[in-house]
């Protein structure tokens, strides 16, 4: 689904399904936040409550660990939204054969 880092292709390698029209917008990027930001604020006040370490070493571990794991988590997570709106049918995944409900 991916083609790079960040870029979705404009369709499926296996199946050929257009994925040039998703919108993943900013929901990677918010979640992405809340999950590194969880682990990293949460391990700072264990590691300050369980064994005190240096400043230098609180300095050199968590950014290194918030960096790690956004490079780690964002892409996934862009593709996880992708893949929810191509399930769901949203922004362009879906026919026009396709009911739409009662009120359209």
């Amino acid at each position: 689904m991916m083609d790079g880092y960040l870029k979705i292709r404009r369709t499926c390698a296996s199946c050929g399904e257009k994925l040039h029209h998703h919108r993943a917008d900013d929901l990677p990027a918010y979640a992405t936040i809340i999950l590194v930001g969880k682990v990293v604020i949460g391990g700072m006040y264990a590691a300050e409550v369980a064994w005190s370490p240096p400043m230098w070493v609180q300095m050199t571990l968590w950014p290194l660990l918030a960096l790690a794991m956004t490079l780690l988590i964002l892409p996934r997570l862009k593709g996880m939204v992708v893949g929810m709106q191509w399930a769901w049918r949203m922004h362009g995944f879906g026919t026009d054969k396709e009911p739409h409900g009662p009120d359209r």
